[in-house]
């Protein structure tokens, strides 16, 4: 791989010089190692997910069999006001259902007639991948795709012999990854899916055909390849123990790097946009922010566009509220450049504890060599007030925690049971990509991280609070 290529991945995750974090020495990673991919992923923390088909048009969730293609006929479809949206509410990836379960394709495959071709829209000229596409790549979003197994318009894609139904799945995936441009995760869904397919080469030739993409596969076919999961939930829940390292099914590895998304629909239970649905609160969405990306997950936030072929003004209202409170979250890190001590440090320069309050995910404070226990404590010149902390690692060097906790000084008096604003203690076992702990507001003195236990020596990428 390129330097290049290295620097333009680790832009996404927020690193400022990518050959510093590769090559600088430092502790060696614990296995396993998450790749590059995997690293820009996980940093962009949030995608929107966007189901839009002959489904939005017939009311239904999977649709009916009835439905033709000319049901398909958005009366003025702006994928520019998508990406629009979702770039300024802080969205960094954004990924179209290109093929649900209907088998209806949005772009004009060569290999069906059941797709945009035969549609009054555009009079059968548009494709609404290519509009994505080229929106979301103009907006400097990642762009994601899902293709569905499941296709209830091809005769054998559920029986047990499905050789032509494989070679047409390979077909349209090919169109997929080979026509618009990087497409860094495709999304093939586990529901109803049938298992006959060679999915370990389904997934080789994905890889073959974009390098960099990730596959992520519904449990009920992931194997060999697989680089993706969810959360085994669509409500936007994961939970403190949620790792980035897990097994994945059906004969694939024991323990990969294996990091989860946690879905959830702002029309719950609705996927797809329905005219009597209700868009969820803020004070909703917020709440799944931190049980996702708070609990070590990345959010997929479906937010589907109308008949219109836009987004509804209830997803844009929810959309501009949340990127006005994620972009307030961060704002000000209160204990960024203060005064940062540790028990133990790295031997080698540039790994001290100030490197875990500096705002930058490049840099990390690590503990002595051979240690796996230690304390990292931040004094601020001045009391703080604060509601949010955030704890990361270094991802690029593997999970390494096992437990650990956090204690806050006030009146000069340690707390070792510091609670969060539900009164639960502030201690886990992972700390991975991100923890995010909701406190009620709190001031004191000073605040530490202790690391209670970890695989290998101790490692920070950044202990903020706002």
């Amino acid at each position: 791989m390129t330097f290049a290529l290295v620097n333009a991945l680790a832009a996404w995750s927020g690193c400022s010089s990518s050959v510093e974090v590769l090559s600088r020495d430092r502790p060696k990673g614990v296995a396993p190692i998450p790749t590059i991919q995997q690293i820009a992923y996980q940093r962009s923390e949030l995608t929107a997910y966007l189901h839009f088909g002959l489904q939005t048009f017939d009311g239904t969730e999977y649709g009916d069999a009835s439905d033709t293609a000319s049901l398909f006929n958005p009366t003025d479809l702006n994928a520019k006001q998508w990406a629009n949206i979702l770039k300024n509410s802080g969205f960094r990836q954004a990924m179209l259902v290109a093929k649900h379960s209907t088998g209806f394709c949005l772009w004009p495959s060569a290999y069906t007639d059941y797709s945009v071709k035969n549609s009054p829209w555009k009079n059968g000229q548009g494709d609404v991948v290519k509009e994505f596409t080229d929106a979301m790549h103009a907006a400097d979003l990642r762009v994601a795709l899902a293709l569905s197994p499941w296709d209830v318009h091809f005769p054998s894609s559920s029986s047990s012999s499905s050789s032509s139904y494989e070679a047409y799945f390979r077909n349209q995936l090919t169109e997929l990854l080979t026509q618009y441009g990087p497409v860094y995760e495709i999304l093939l869904e586990g529901f109803n899916a049938p298992r006959s397919l060679d999915w370990i080469g389904i997934v080789q030739l994905a890889h073959q055909l974009q390098p960099d993409v990730l596959v992520w596969m519904g449990p009920e076919i992931a194997t060999t390849g697989a680089d993706l999961r969810w959360n085994v939930d669509q409500t936007g829940q994961s939970s403190r123990s949620t790792s980035n390292v897990g097994a994945v099914p059906n004969g694939g590895p024991s323990s990969i790097w294996y990091p989860a998304e946690a879905p959830v629909s702002d029309r719950t239970p609705s996927w797809f946009w329905h005219q009597n649905d209700t868009v969820m609160s803020l004070a909703s969405l917020q709440s799944i922010y931190f049980t996702s990306v708070g609990m070590n997950s990345t959010l997929i936030l479906n937010v589907p566009p109308a008949t219109s072929g836009q987004l509804d003004g209830a997803d844009v209202s929810l959309l501009q509220q949340f990127g006005t409170w994620y972009a307030s979250l961060y704002e000000t890190n209160l204990v960024r450049g203060q005064p940062a001590k540790a028990n133990s440090t790295w031997a080698n320069p540039g790994f001290d504890a100030a490197k875990a309050v500096d705002d930058d995910l490049s840099t990390s404070w690590v503990a002595a060599s051979g240690s796996t226990s230690a304390r990292l404590e931040v004094t601020s010149v001045s009391a703080i007030s604060f509601t949010v902390i955030s704890i990361r690692e270094p991802i690029e060097l593997g999970e390494r925690t096992t437990g650990y906790h956090v204690e806050i000084k006030q009146n000069g008096i340690w707390n070792r049971s510091s609670t969060d604003a539900s009164g639960t203690v502030i201690a886990g076992t992972v700390i991975g990509q991100r923890q995010l702990w909701q406190l009620n507001s709190t001031t004191a003195d000073a605040i530490a991280l202790v690391i209670d236990s970890a695989k290998d020596v101790p490692a920070i990428a950044e202990l903020s609070v706002y």
